[in-house]
């Protein structure tokens, strides 16, 4: 599995490519975590999480332009009106927090496309069409000029796939690990067409587009060093070096009358949390129902609502709504299955046969 290393440990790193030197990889950890203390404040980001620092900034985001403000911090994107809805969402991949030069088989292009698969998935999880990016990369002097025009080439050929024009960027040098960024814009049809985490009601079934459990199961197996020796995992691979971000399958469930949703690139488990987060709602999910990707056990089902970063999306809805969907997703060949339902008892449950179960992990959390 992937490890993390201390959060106060301060890495010197090399200028070559070579990892001999490095520390012990700190590739998104999803070790589990308790806290020792029920007072004492947290005073890291180590003890806090991503959510909770997302939660103790958020007080100071608020500008004189917050009126013009649709989705606020807290949703995959945030929306403004102007000429049009316009939805905005950034993301960055760091060396050895995100992915290795050194895992088998990597490759600079396939680096290039993920960059902008990840934020044109959070673009899909908003049910919006992309239309510009800004990229910035912090790269090292001794990379391989080659190394940087493979890494353009994928950027540039996901950027043409969903009709995305790179507009601009920056480029810096780096003693450190490399850092891709990328900034994408898209637009939507209406600021009530989208879709929000927000507004999920008892008695509302849950669904996911595709399989899930790919990318984690790729994860592991470039980890451990070892080059696929199968299709399946062939597939689980490319699920983490390579995914797909749903933008077709975002619009056609905005057009079907879905209004609440998201990505589960941070597991399954942990975004619905977040459609419940705030309220006295729960959920259920049927672990017998979730879509394993082709190749994983039945018993594996804790890989894929936990450690996999698949770049499916999540929507809850009113049954009759729901079925609409899934014949809209039918037309674009993505399947959309029903895996749980909303109620009013709290926290997340696992059905699995006749036990209930309640996890101690939901999904992966920057600086856990």
């Amino acid at each position: 599995m992937p490890r993390r290393s201390s959060p106060g440990a301060a890495p010197s790193w090399p200028v070559g490519r070579t990892s001999a030197s490095r520390p012990s990889p700190a590739v998104r950890s999803r070790a589990f975590r308790f806290s020792t203390s029920l007072v004492r404040r947290p005073r890291t980001l180590a003890e806090l999480g991503e959510r909770g620092i997302l939660r103790s900034i958020s007080r100071y985001l608020d500008a004189p332009s917050a009126g013009l403000l649709v989705a606020a911090p807290g949703d995959d994107a945030a929306v403004w009106r102007g000429d049009s809805i316009v939805v905005a969402t950034t993301d960055t991949m760091v060396e050895e927090i995100d992915f290795r030069l050194e895992w088998p088989g990597f490759d600079f292009r396939k680096l290039g496309r993920r960059l902008m698969a990840i934020n044109l998935s959070d673009l899909a999880a908003m049910g919006a069409e992309p239309r510009h990016a800004l990229v910035s990369l912090s790269l090292r002097g001794t990379l391989p000029v080659a190394d940087v025009g493979r890494l353009y080439r994928g950027i540039a050929e996901q950027a043409h796939r969903y009709r995305c024009t790179v507009a601009g960027g920056d480029l810096s040098g780096t003693l450190g690990p490399l850092t891709l960024t990328a900034t994408l814009v898209g637009r939507l049809g209406s600021a009530r067409a989208m879709l929000r985490r927000a507004g999920a009601r008892p008695g509302w079934v849950i669904a996911v587009t595709g399989r899930l459990g790919a990318a984690a199961a790729g994860l592991r197996l470039l980890e451990s060093g070892a080059r696929p020796a199968s299709r399946d995992e062939q597939a689980w691979v490319a699920a983490q070096l390579d995914p797909t971000p749903r933008i077709a399958a975002g619009r056609a469930l905005v057009e079907s009358g879905i209004r609440v949703g998201g990505d589960i690139s941070d597991g399954l488990s942990r975004e619905v949390e977040r459609l419940v987060e705030g309220t006295r709602l729960g959920a259920i999910i049927d672990v017998e129902r979730l879509p394993l990707a082709r190749g994983l056990h039945s018993k594996q089902w804790l890989l894929a609502v936990t450690d996999s970063e698949d770049f499916e999306l999540i929507c809850a809805a009113p049954r009759a709504r729901m079925r609409i969907a899934q014949r809209a997703l039918e037309r674009i060949k993505v399947p959309l299955t029903v895996v749980g339902t909303i109620d009013e008892r709290s926290g997340i449950r696992f059905r699995n046969g006749p036990r209930m179960e309640r996890l101690n992990k939901a999904g992966y959390e920057h600086f856990r």
